[in-house]
């Protein structure tokens, strides 16, 4: 294994069998990549092609069938136990005790995993959830319960973090949040994640691995090139509030599209779009406007398809 990785995987496969059924669902036919340290790589694909297990496995939570691979220069398998004390993995399916406070619970984890609490206090501190550390969970909302698990997953200064769906359940304002925390506090860390929020892979990554279904990998390509690609990154749809000429839509962006009674603008990067709606907001001729971030992980899978 390079020392420049962290992890590598050689022919990767799992297969969830039931009693009397030999063939079995394989969900991951045969995975091979490697990731360098300090890289932030996004799992995408369609439905099926393996996401979740993929994480699961290599966080120890599932056997593989087959293949090879190493974390941190330690066998998957039989140095387990020691993985399992340099990573971190949060999913919506970890559970805490909803009787207890949220302390309690923080404390029962701090113990399991033999880390310490004051990442956790760190985090829900810049959450602004300081004030529910001695509520029950049971009474959280679905945003506070995904805090609350990602809350646990950084107790542990962990090397290496699967994090799978760990914006899910928020809204705007506190994904938001999560996303600026984690980008100033795990830089540097190597990092698997999946998530249905183009948002935070854009902001959060820097690479992504693509697999087909079946679990094989169609290819690892960098965020950046992947954004290139696209023809463009938002769209804005502008309804004016009377008829407006050439020139004037053209004060707002030189290159548009007429749809009935919108206008249709297509930036290629987040700034562009962020100068076109600063421009719609101080025309004074445009009544509403919607944008609309174009999905990585749709346009992921459309090329894992072959369709692009």
């Amino acid at each position: 294994m390079s020392r420049n990785n962290a992890i590598e995987v050689e022919h990767l496969q799992k297969i969830f069998r039931t009693p009397g059924d030999r063939v079995g669902n394989t969900v991951l036919g045969d995975i091979s990549f490697s990731l360098p340290k300090g890289t932030a790589v996004a799992v995408t694909g369609e439905n099926g092609s393996g996401k979740t297990t993929l994480l699961k496995v290599l966080a120890t939570l599932y056997l593989p069938d087959a293949g090879k691979c190493r974390i941190l220069d330690l066998d998957l398998v039989r140095d387990a136990s020691k993985i399992r004390d340099l990573i971190s993995f949060v999913s919506p399916g970890l559970d805490f005790q909803r009787k207890l406070t949220l302390d309690e619970n923080l404390k029962f984890f701090a113990k399991v995993q033999n880390s310490q609490m004051e990442g956790a206090y760190k985090f829900l501190d810049a959450m602004n959830m300081s004030e529910k550390i001695s509520e029950r969970t049971e009474t959280f909302s679905e945003g506070q319960k995904a805090i609350t698990r990602l809350a646990i997953g950084l107790m542990k200064d962990a090397e290496v973090l699967f994090l799978d769906e760990v914006t899910l359940g928020l809204d705007v304002g506190r994904r938001e949040q999560v996303i600026n925390y984690l980008t100033e506090h795990l830089k540097r860390k190597t990092i698997m994640m999946v998530d249905h929020d183009s948002t935070v892979i854009d902001r959060l990554c820097d690479t992504v691995l693509i697999l087909r279904k079946g679990g094989y990998v169609d290819r690892m390509i960098a965020i950046s090139e992947l954004l290139d690609s696209l023809p463009y990154s938002h769209e804005i749809t502008a309804i004016p509030s009377r008829i407006l000429s050439e020139r004037e839509i053209k004060q707002l962006w030189p290159e548009y599209q007429r749809a009935g009674g919108t206008i249709r603008f297509h930036p290629k990067t987040r700034s562009e779009a962020q100068i076109i709606n600063t421009r719609i907001l101080t025309s004074g001729f445009i009544s509403r406007a919607e944008t609309r971030v174009i999905d990585l992980n749709d346009y992921a899978i459309r090329i894992a398809e072959g369709m692009i």
